[in-house]
């Protein structure tokens, strides 16, 4: 079981636990023995958005601390172990739920107890987030935020220890032609943003900000709610957009991209769906314009894989990589030039309608010698859940 998977399960799929507050709730795993393994409770308030506690705009469940139905329960898959009996398990107050997470031909089990507050927990915590700094922990690295888009991603070692940071910024760029014949562009410092709130638990992180862009002549576009979620190995930094109306009927030649701008990634390689790890610094041939919805960076210490994820709306896009190794790159940046710049590239907008819109650039911080295309095969397994109830006899 790769140790980016995140298993979750609803609170309406816990049967008997269902209501439970949070500490009564343990979660186990077997392997010679059982014991407590790190577990997350996330809520959801009554409108469905993630209840975060955290911050100038925190909002609060109605019920707080207690397992609704709209909740969400969380572990990393590779923390299950075998499957158990209920005799080696610590006697529950009255309920007892066995989650298999299957891929493939594997499962791992954990076992949801109801026992008397406080109930046991594991001290392992995978992630981290100092709000001072605005800083998230991983397992392997460290992302800043304090700007509309991350300015600081950082290699942290086995000690905690952090390295340099190796990002400029993630560039988000637009551009256009209003009917057809006056160029317009935007770029990620004509975003405008607030900090919203945060909650941190020991499986991840949830950061809420609120964005909007400048379009000129006193015109913003709608304010939108994005939320970046970041785990033991992954960070998952969404972008939404709303439309009053299709792209289209006003602009031609819309092009849109994520884009990550290096600092200086001399001694890497990168690699992409059918085509094997060059190094970094000898150019990018064959990368740019290249169709996949992934791209590795593969270094000494860690293997970064970049993942598009495209929401249902936007599924008829062209999605296509962006590549630069470059001694100056496309302003506004801190330092000049793209060594290298990774990212996407969306186009073929014409099949876009009016409403809200969104995709996601998911990073994935793997142990050092994973081959970079490990996500995308074991994405074609998805994670399968098997949930029962238990009874001691």
């Amino acid at each position: 079981m790769p140790a980016w998977r995140l298993a979750e399960v609803r609170g309406g799929d816990l049967g008997c636990l269902r209501e439970r507050r949070e500490d009564e709730l343990a979660l186990f795993a077997c392997a010679a023995t059982c014991a407590p393994i790190p577990w997350q409770l996330d809520e959801r308030d009554a409108t469905g958005r993630w209840a975060l506690d955290s911050g100038p705009e925190p909002n609060p469940d109605d019920a707080p601390q207690r397992l609704d139905d709209n909740d969400a329960v969380l572990w990393m898959a590779a923390d299950g172990g075998r499957r158990a009996v209920l005799d080696e398990l610590p006697p529950v107050a009255g309920c007892a739920v066995e989650i298999g997470a299957a891929q493939g031909d594997e499962t791992r089990w954990v076992y949801a107890l109801a026992l008397p507050a406080p109930a046991p927990r594991s001290p392992l915590r995978y992630v981290d987030y100092d709000a001072a700094r605005d800083l998230v922990f991983g397992e392997r690295l460290a992302l800043g935020f304090g700007a509309p888009t991350p300015r600081y991603l950082a290699l942290r070692s086995p000690a905690g220890a952090l390295g340099p940071n190796l990002l400029d910024r993630l560039k988000v760029r637009a551009s256009a032609r209003f009917f057809g014949l006056i160029p317009l562009g935007r770029d990620e410092d004509d975003i405008e943003w607030r900090f919203g709130a945060w909650r941190a638990g020991p499986i991840r992180v949830l950061r809420r900000e609120y964005q909007w862009v400048r379009l000129g002549f006193g015109l913003r576009t709608p304010i939108f709610e994005t939320e970046s979620l970041i785990t033991r190995n992954t960070i998952e930094l969404p972008v939404r957009l709303r439309l009053n109306f299709p792209p289209t009927y006003f602009f031609s030649h819309i092009e849109v991209q994520a884009v990550l701008d290096f600092r200086d990634l001399h001694g890497w390689r990168v690699a992409a769906a059918d085509m094997p790890p060059r190094a970094v610094g000898v150019g990018g041939d064959g990368l740019d314009g290249r169709r996949s919805d992934w791209i590795g960076l593969v270094g000494d210490d860690v293997t970064f894989v970049l993942e598009l994820v495209l929401g249902e709306s936007l599924r008829s896009l062209a999605p296509t990589l962006v590549y630069r190794e470059q001694s100056d790159g496309p302003a506004p940046e801190e330092q000049m030039g793209e060594m290298p710049g990774i990212g996407f590239r969306l186009t073929e907008w014409s099949a876009i309608d009016r409403g809200t819109h969104g995709f996601a650039a998911v990073a994935y911080a793997l142990p050092a010698g994973t081959p970079p295309d490990a996500v995308a095969r074991e994405r074609a397994a998805p994670l399968q859940l098997i949930v029962n109830t238990l009874h001691r006899h």
